[in-house]
């Protein structure tokens, strides 16, 4: 199945991204495929290499191919075990680090991407949206740029990962 619609709405929401190659396979076509889709939005990328407790891991291997495919210096990739844990505290602070904030212009008028959507039958539809200016605030209402129809913000929040509710974004 090709998800590249949904990498590309994904990455035109973020700063940065999870470059992730297995220890065991090494890069995929699907991984050159989605670090080029990053790579053309300029996005920051930090370098995984998982799955380095498998008997037939080479991550040494893997670091070499990440660096001669997408010009990263092999030193710069994480190594890591999602199964064990091994070093993933690792990647949690390579992402504050490596990944630089939101830029948002408040002063500007509001201007949001709607990543993702899901529907709550007591609370209606709830958008994951990214912020790149303005302000929104419940209460406010929104126009889509596409549709051009008019809705009510009834809650703002964000997601910390767990949803935090706000006054305004």
């Amino acid at each position: 199945v090709d998800f590249s619609y949904e990498v590309s709405r994904s990455l035109s929401a973020c700063q940065g991204v999870l470059l992730v190659v297995d220890a065991n396979e090494g890069i995929q076509a699907q991984t050159v495929a989605n670090f080029f889709l990053a790579f053309e939005a300029q996005l920051s990328v930090i370098p995984v290499i998982n799955k380095i407790d498998l008997k037939n891991a080479d991550p040494e291997r893997v670091g070499k191919q990440i660096e001669k495919v997408f010009d990263i210096p092999s030193d710069e990739c994480i190594k890591i075990s999602a199964k064990l844990g091994t070093n993933v505290e690792s990647v949690l602070q390579a992402v504050i680090e490596r990944i630089p904030p939101p830029k948002v212009h408040r002063k500007n008028p509001l201007r949001a991407l709607v990543f993702d959507s899901t529907f709550d039958q007591y609370r209606g539809v709830i958008a994951n949206v990214a912020l790149f200016d303005g302000v929104v605030s419940k209460g406010d209402k929104v126009v889509s740029a596409h549709t051009q129809k008019t809705y009510d913000v009834n809650e703002v929040g964000i997601l910390n990962p767990n949803e935090q509710q706000t006054h305004k974004l």
